[in-house]
């Protein structure tokens, strides 16, 4: 089995990767249905979808009913940025140009984790993928990946994941040359005082962002009980249209 990598290049409106990532959940639940007259099919390979989208901010699970109409109003800076609710976990973020966003779709069991150690697997790929660029990121007591582990650390990425019949969906984001301004517009993790960080205001500029999906990539199919490799697919394979 090989992870399968598909980089959307340029710069894709969020409701495209989101309608990408269902159509990979529902192969996977697909699979996971059983009937006495017809065998399931197979399952589809763990999947990770890496791109940048339009500046966007969405909530997770918890802040869907907390924000009031004139924090939205805020969200979307006089019409330069959308706004999206999300079945992930966690608060409200940004994704925009200038941060991988990644989508890691799987069966958790076929990997052999448990809800907490995948969170823990997806901010120990980016941690490692921050070293490989000469950044330094740490865990936390706090979701996601900092850049030093007292309280003054900046954010570099968020994590944020949905679990449905243990099948992952959503992922990470991580600030390779992101925009700083936009996180100004929101409370990171809820932390009143906490800012978020980026390669770029960290030293390390220059780098691209597809460059960092690369590597990720790479790094998380390394890490993946069971994978075998990497495999770098187009949209169409993904969408069952051959390529």
């Amino acid at each position: 089995m090989r992870l399968h990598h598909l980089h959307l290049p340029g710069l894709t409106p969020y409701t495209h990767s989101l309608r990408l990532q269902s159509h990979i959940v529902s192969l996977h639940l697909s699979s996971l249905s059983f009937s006495s007259n017809s065998s399931p099919p197979p399952p589809p390979p763990p999947t990770l979808l890496t791109f940048q989208t339009h500046p966007t901010y969405t909530t997770g699970r918890r802040d869907h009913s907390r924000l009031t109409r004139q924090q939205i109003t805020h969200l979307l800076a006089n019409g330069t940025a959308a706004y999206h609710p999300a079945l992930r976990g966690g608060q409200t973020t940004f994704h925009g140009p200038g941060q991988l966003t990644a989508y890691l779709i799987l069966n958790l069991k076929s990997h052999n984790f448990t809800a907490r150690s995948y969170v823990q697997f997806l901010e120990e790929a980016v941690i490692e993928t921050c070293a490989r660029f000469g950044v330094r990121g740490v865990r936390t007591e706090n979701p996601g990946v900092w850049s030093e582990d007292w309280k003054g650390g900046r954010k570099l990425a968020s994590v944020g994941v949905h679990l449905r019949r243990f099948v992952a969906s959503y992922g990470v984001g991580v600030n390779v040359n992101t925009g700083l301004e936009w996180f100004e517009r929101i409370v990171m993790c809820g932390l009143p005082g906490r800012r978020a960080t980026s390669f770029e205001a960290e030293g390390r500029g220059g780098v691209g962002v597809e460059e960092v999906g690369v590597v990720l990539a790479e790094v998380m199919a390394g890490g993946l009980e069971g994978v075998e490799g990497l495999k770098v697919v187009s949209e169409g394979e993904v969408m069952g249209e051959g390529g």
